[in-house]
């Protein structure tokens, strides 16, 4: 017995460096977990058994989810992780391209479909991974202080790997995780002070605006950009812009979804329906457990539900922010900055997306929405955070 309580106490230290992170992880996962159940009983019109085979599925997921938090905390270093850097590369090179082999969804070839209805989604996994490599590559600049008068040198390596993973998600047309991914990116080197890149960060704010400009003037004020994406490989995105312009103009057709989930967020009345009253989640949602879960949730819990997923979100952003502007280890900011940028754009992109603020990209709701992948790869994060935080804290003691 003793054993098995140094070993329960070991878990709790190794994953709560950080205590407020850990209790905004769980309070988001319990929640979420709720949330698809209720939504998955849309399902039970079809199979009674839809109920028991879901709560399997979920206590699997977190079984594994704890697994990844703690194997991350615990056994996570970078001095590992540099060794076998090149063959995570190679592997999830390949896993991208092993999705072209099953049918597209949603018109995205992102997903590899295993027996018992699990699903990988591979992309997934570039995001963490992506955060490591530039980390990396900050960790063997201590050792190597050129590199820091060198960013191509330095940074070689992520680039090309940025490059191959980009001309994968551009072939799988999954432009929501290539958003997250190179936006990401983009954020762990913005984060740096090496006076080498201080040419490039300003280039990048300037051209970043110029962008967004661009982007209002030709989606939002004309429909130029729109009509152009439409004779393109990727026409169903001009017609998810068409659709946040005017989700019903179509509303048995292409906006059958993103009007659907306006009808049950206006419906809530904002105190909600109540947990289990949901009327979107019986076949109007086909999406419901996973990219529209949100409107349901709304539906269900008003203006409360959403209130509790905003201000665990907000807490657990603002404390990875907080512990990478209390650290001087570059190693240790490049990654909390970019593991808190990776949870902040899936918040926006799916929120937004949801609410028909901006294009639908089928990006889920982090420890919400129902999915092994999206949960996995977050806790891998989250792991690696407490891993960094209490490095932190064990040199402010020393």
């Amino acid at each position: 017995m003793k054993k098995f309580a140094n070993f329960g106490k070991e878990i709790q230290s190794t994953i709560s460096a950080d205590k407020t992170i850990t209790l905004c992880m769980l309070a988001l996962m319990g929640f979420g977990t709720l949330m698809v159940l209720s939504t998955e009983v849309g399902e039970t019109t079809t199979s009674a058994m839809v109920m028991v085979s879901n709560c399997l599925k979920q206590v699997i997921y977190w079984f594994l989810a704890f697994a990844c938090v703690f194997f991350m905390s615990k056994w996570f270093s970078f001095k590992r992780f540099r060794l076998i850097q090149p063959l995570g590369f190679v592997i999830l090179f390949v896993a991208m391209l092993l999705p072209f082999a099953f049918s597209a969804s949603g018109g995205s070839h992102a997903w590899i479909r295993l027996p018992l209805g699990f699903t990988i989604q591979p992309a997934e996994f570039l995001k963490p991974f992506m955060i490591l490599m530039v980390a990396s590559a900050v960790y063997r600049t201590k050792k190597k202080q050129s590199l820091a008068k060198e960013p191509k040198k330095m940074f070689r390596f992520s680039l090309i790997a940025m490059a191959c993973f980009f001309v994968e998600l551009i072939a799988q047309k999954d432009l929501g995780t290539l958003s997250i991914l190179f936006v990401t990116y983009v954020m762990c080197i913005m984060v740096l002070d090496y006076p080498s890149l201080k040419k490039f960060q300003h280039w990048f704010i300037a051209l970043a605006l110029v962008a967004i400009v661009a982007a209002i003037l030709l989606f939002g004020v004309t429909d130029i950009g729109t009509q152009l994406i439409a004779k393109t490989p990727f026409s169903h995105v001009a017609v998810r812009i068409e659709n946040m312009k005017n989700p019903f103009n179509d509303v048995y057709g292409d906006g059958y979804q993103p009007a659907n989930s306006l009808y049950g967020i206006g419906s809530s009345n904002i105190l909600g329906r109540g947990i289990g009253n949901s009327m979107r989640k019986y076949g109007y949602l086909t999406q419901a457990e996973n990219d529209y879960i949100l409107a349901v949730i709304i539906e269900e819990t008003g203006i409360f539900g959403l209130g509790y997923i905003v201000f665990f979100y907000f807490v657990l952003i603002r404390r990875l922010f907080y512990f990478a502007l209390q650290t001087s280890e570059l190693t240790y900011k490049v990654t909390l900055v970019g593991i808190a940028t990776y949870i902040s754009m899936h918040f926006i992109l799916n929120v937004g997306g949801v609410a028909c603020l901006i294009p639908f990209t089928g990006v889920p709701l982090l420890f919400i929405s129902n999915g092994g992948s999206s949960l996995f790869t977050v806790c891998l994060s989250i792991g690696l955070a407490q891993n960094c935080i209490r490095h932190i804290k064990n040199k402010e003691i020393e």
